[in-house]
């Protein structure tokens, strides 16, 4: 483990490939670089890299990283001591080999984040333009779980799918398994924004809010009571950016977040220590904090705010990651109001 300013590198998100077997509606990779798999020899010497400096957790991505011809061997690589493995796949390429693979380096794996937009395959289907994804994502969830290999299951929600959270949810449940509701798309990383044609208005995204309150305890936490105001606990997108942990796409750069292609190094021309210890790109990004946004800081709506800076980012027409859209504001406000009456009617029915 190594240190910068007194700050631990500890996680290493591979996006292992761009190119995916799914075309969701909402997603924030431009379809124009969905096209590319890491080269192997990169690969390895990221991963060695990693090793060397006693990384604690390796997150491979895309696209769909299952995809990527060395994937099995990639996972296989990411076995030194302390080092935890996390998986962001669709799992519609989940097949017995792959199985087994995990199953050998179970005692590594953290998780497996996967994306189900709905139990009914018409609309999940709809959502990643693929039919038959759904029942291929649910049999993959399914055999994962049989194995005892960790799945987490987040739910998308778009205009398509936009009431189907309760049913993932008690899908999830079923089987024992975490869920969450993922309620904000991030513009496409060319800027052109077209994707936000499938975010929810104002009103939509109020009733999955009261659909999480009537079916979920995602707004059950200290944070989100009437109240509360902490600072320390708010916006993490904006306070943990390049404070632990570091991106590289499949060129082998370094960037902020996934979906924000403003490139802080290259790997192909200097080691992940030289540039996590030296870029002044990603010491200024590490730097960046709730001082750069100093109307949030008194905002009563902060806790419930979901901006992101590569949100930010990629939807203002400058790529101002510091101009926060309107609607994020708004949808703020209103998820405020409506999660503290819900917990000041609990009380006085207590």
């Amino acid at each position: 483990m190594f240190y910068s300013d007194q700050v631990i590198l500890e996680i290493v998100q591979l996006e292992l490939t761009s190119r995916c077997n799914e075309q969701c509606v909402h997603c924030y990779i431009s379809d124009g670089i969905k096209r590319h798999d890491m080269d192997s020899m990169l690969l390895w010497d990221i991963l060695n890299q990693c090793r060397n400096i006693g990384i604690k957790q390796v997150v491979f991505s895309g696209g769909e990283p299952m995809l990527h011809p060395d994937f099995l061997n990639a996972v296989d690589r990411t076995t030194w001591d302390g080092v935890k493995i996390r998986i962001l796949s669709n799992l519609t390429e989940l097949n017995d080999t792959i199985i087994e693979k995990l199953k050998i380096n179970k005692a590594h794996i953290k998780e497996i984040q996967t994306s189900l937009y709905s139990v009914d395959p018409v609309i999940h289907d709809k959502v990643t333009n693929v039919p038959g994804s759904c029942e291929l994502t649910k049999q993959g969830i399914k055999k994962l779980t049989e194995q005892n290999i960790p799945v987490f299951i987040t739910c998308p929600i778009t205009t398509i799918n936009k009431n189907s959270y309760p049913d993932v949810l008690a899908f999830a449940k079923r089987l024992g398994l975490r869920s969450g509701p993922n309620n904000m798309i991030t513009a496409q990383s060319d800027g052109s924004g077209k994707n936000l044609q499938y975010r929810l208005d104002i009103n939509d995204a109020v009733q999955v809010i009261q659909d999480i309150l009537d079916n979920d305890n995602a707004y059950d936490d200290k944070r989100f009571f009437p109240g509360y105001h902490n600072l320390d606990d708010a916006l993490p997108c904006v306070q943990n950016i390049c404070k632990n942990s570091i991106f590289v796409n499949v060129r082998g750069e370094i960037i902020p977040q996934p979906g924000w292609n403003k490139v802080l190094g290259d790997i192909t021309k200097k080691t992940l220590l030289d540039i996590w210890q030296n870029s002044p790109d990603v010491i200024n990004m590490r730097k960046i904090n709730l001082n750069d946004f100093p109307k949030c800081i008194t905002c009563p709506d902060i806790h419930f705010c979901v901006m992101s800076l590569e949100g930010n980012a990629n939807e203002n027409p400058q790529g101002d990651p510091f101009v926060i859209p309107d609607y994020l504001c708004a949808y703020a406000r209103y998820a405020r109001i409506l999660v503290h009456s819900y917990h000041m009617a609990k009380e006085v029915i207590v």
